[in-house]
């Protein structure tokens, strides 16, 4: 199953969310976004490859 990263707007394999999210492309997009106080500051990818487990 593929999963679209919010954050760097790709598709990923819903086995390499946890490489993704660790990945310095993911983590260069996600520094260029002011959260404000609004939102979690987590990524939804992983908050759901999270909840299978």
């Amino acid at each position: 199953m593929n999963l679209r990263c919010n954050i760097c707007s790709t598709e990923i394999d819903e086995k390499e969310v946890e490489s993704h999210i660790d990945s310095q492309q993911h983590l260069d997009n996600k520094s260029k976004i002011s959260t404000d106080g609004k939102g979690l500051d987590k990524s939804v990818a992983n908050m759901w490859h999270n909840s299978l487990g």
